[in-house]
């Protein structure tokens, strides 16, 4: 008896420190939900709700998401919730549920506001600032080429590839800070926002104007990345610099650039340049003075997506600190409102599906899913229930699949499971990620019903 004891001793003292772990563990993390209080979603065709972008985690052998509400589901899925046929009004509620003891953790809801696609006869101005994902054209299957928000015209300094007439203001790897400072280099694409306050306009570099017109002149040249990525569809505006200068064909009093050959920046006052310097003026992120400067109509919606680049990569998602971030959006908002009072602000939450683990850069996407989660929540808990003031939340990366919505390789490189393999099996290895290209028509879905349900028909 005192040998079976001492064994029960030996036992417990052993599996101690994995209790004292499992419980540490579980101070140390609870899985969480998140969804904004209305989802926009468009009238004859399929909504998928995601679970990956909403939830802190997924976790599929602890937690699940499951779907209910008032609203009728075509599907509800493990990943994936659908409906076909979305009815104004009607509720999406989700019940985060542990299934170890399946204990609901959580529960959300919220409403949904349908917009009809393809209703609609007078044009609407539209406009959306952000990265590469704008710069991609997200949103040009739903909103240019399937008709499903039709005569809507969008305004910005890049012309929409293959939309002849059609602009945007996305940049490749901005950040929102980005939008916040002084664009003076060849490859920098020219951020009209970041504008001298008062009288003064600034216009940008010499050398980035030059660029862009030697770019418009021979695109097919052998250009470096950065010089077509950036130079590449502001031709539109080139015709009002000159091709050996890059100075403003026909200046006007207190117009401002910076010459990149005498590393100036230069005023015009009212007869010729003269030289100056970016400390004598107070700058800010001025909506109205871009519109005024560049002659577009105001857009009866300004829709933002960032912050894949500003989060993605933070060292803790627990410790980041979104306060920078929160206040210059509320700048962003605030300077465009001043500017188009009656105009509808969409700050669209970004992708939170940054991949799989098996993927060609190695990124460690189950970490960036997490801050770009973080961040999701911030978003929702700063912004969200503000539409009597025209802010309004759109969820644009609930609709992208974090398995299915990026490219795969087929270099046997990567997909090779063994030096010397003779088999069939192969690696499932993304490619282009954190960009779901394979998502962006569903993507511009939310932001389709979000203009139909708010444009004048």
């Amino acid at each position: 008896m005192k040998t079976i004891r001492l064994w029960k001793y030996f036992i417990l003292a052993l599996l101690c420190p994995f209790f004292a772990l499992a419980q540490n563990q579980g101070m140390l993390f609870t899985n969480d939900i998140c969804l904004p209080s209305m989802l926009y979603m468009l009238s004859g065709m399929q909504n998928d709700i995601f679970v990956e972008p909403l939830i802190k985690r997924w976790r599929p052998y602890n937690d699940v998401v499951r779907f209910s509400g008032s609203t009728e589901y075509s599907r509800r899925l493990q990943r994936v919730a659908s409906i076909t046929d979305p009815v104004a009004g009607s509720t999406v509620t989700l019940e985060l549920v542990n299934q170890d003891e399946f204990k609901t953790v959580k529960t959300l809801t919220s409403t949904i506001v349908v917009g009809q696609a393809g209703v609609g006869k007078d044009t609407v101005i539209v406009s959306i600032i952000g990265d590469s994902f704008t710069n991609g054209a997200f949103f040009k299957d739903a909103l240019l080429e399937k008709g499903y928000a039709p005569k809507t015209k969008m305004i910005g300094l890049r012309e929409v590839v293959g939309c002849p007439g059609q602009f945007d203001e996305g940049r490749g790897g901005w950040t929102l800070k980005g939008y916040f400072s002084v664009t003076n280099q060849r490859t920098q694409a020219y951020n009209g926002f970041w504008q001298p306050e008062g009288k003064y306009r600034y216009w940008g570099a010499t050398a980035f104007w030059n660029l862009v017109k030697e770019f418009s002149s021979d695109p097919e040249r052998k250009w470096s990345f950065e010089e077509k990525y950036n130079a590449s569809r502001y031709h539109s505006n080139a015709e009002l610099f000159d091709a050996a200068t890059g100075y403003k064909l026909n200046p006007a009093k207190n117009d401002l650039i910076y010459d990149n050959a005498l590393e100036s920046y230069m005023l015009y006052n009212g007869s010729k340049w003269k030289k100056t310097a970016y400390e004598d003026f107070v700058w800010d992120f001025d909506y109205g003075k871009y519109l005024s400067m560049w002659d577009l109509e105001s857009p009866v919606i300004l829709a933002e997506f960032l912050g894949l680049n500003d989060f993605r990569n933070a060292l803790d998602p627990t410790s980041i600190d979104f306060s920078e971030w929160n206040v210059l959006m509320e700048k962003v908002i605030a300077s465009y409102l001043k500017a188009v009072p009656a105009g509808r602000f969409a700050l669209m939450i970004p992708s939170t599906s940054c991949g799989i683990l098996d993927n060609m850069a190695g990124a460690f996407t189950t970490k960036q899913n997490a801050c770009m989660w973080e961040l999701r929540k911030n978003i929702i808990d700063k912004f969200d229930h503000r539409t009597d003031k025209n802010i309004h939340i759109v969820d644009g990366g609930i609709a992208i699949d974090n398995l299915y919505g990026t490219w795969f390789r087929t270099d046997p490189t990567f997909t090779l499971p063994y030096s010397g393999y003779k088999g069939d099996g192969r690696i499932a290895v993304q490619f282009g990620n954190p960009h779901p290209f394979q998502n962006y028509p569903t993507m511009g879905v939310s932001l389709a019903a979000f203009i139909q349900n708010y444009r004048k028909q």
